[in-house]
């Protein structure tokens, strides 16, 4: 993968031999290969249905990964493929056909993560995260802002709230629209980041899994 030359810039798609992508307004190139899949391993085959199956598992995720990866985004390498591998990489669990929701990670980072955090239904239509205000740990601060992902992995349904409460406020609600399809199928997971006025760079933190309500 090469920056494209000027005259090949805002190609996209094949070419004859060559693949473009843009990025950012930089179109990338790179030669395209045939795979050859004509004799599959087991090893192959088992690789193609798990990429497969985390690519679906991940889908609505990207606009959460947008945020909770955003540190990750150097050229092709979005947010959203630093997701899918991340999850390739760590949801599968010897021998077990299917991805695991609680492996699920959406952001990386060095900020302190949640402490103790618990999820529950505040009401028929809404799901309340809760934490302990750790500020001073690390380095977090009452200023950073959570980030809270429900997700349906059957239906494949996400309810998300990017930077949303402080820290310090120790609480968030998600409303979740008709519930009643939901309830009891929601995994939550929970981030939090802080974004430097002066340079407008972020700090992210581990997701944390607080299961399924």
């Amino acid at each position: 993968m090469a920056r494209a030359p000027l005259h090949e810039q805002g190609l996209n798609g094949r070419h004859g031999d060559k693949v473009y992508y843009t990025v950012n307004g930089i179109t990338y190139v790179r030669t395209y290969v045939v795979p050859d899949h004509s004799a599959p391993s087991e090893l192959q085959t088992m690789g193609w249905d798990r990429f497969y199956l985390a690519n679906q598992f991940v889908k609505p995720l990207t606009k959460i990964f947008r945020l909770g990866f955003i540190n990750y985004q150097t050229g092709m390498r979005s947010p959203a493929k630093v997701g899918l591998s991340k999850f390739l990489k760590t949801a599968f669990k010897e021998g077990e056909p299917e991805p695991v929701p609680s492996l699920l990670q959406v952001s990386g980072g060095d900020l302190t993560g949640m402490s103790e955090g618990s999820v529950e239904w505040k009401d028929e239509k809404t799901v309340l995260v809760k934490w302990q205000n750790n500020a001073g740990e690390g380095n977090a601060a009452n200023r950073d802002k959570v980030s809270v992902l429900l997700y349906d992995t059957v239906k494949i349904r996400s309810f998300h709230c990017t930077e949303g409460n402080p820290r310090s406020m120790e609480m968030q609600e998600i409303p979740v629209s008709n519930p009643d399809r939901y309830r009891g199928n929601l995994h939550a997971y929970a981030f939090f980041t802080f974004k430097n006025p002066r340079n407008g760079k972020y700090e992210v933190s581990r997701t944390v899994y607080l299961g399924k309500v």
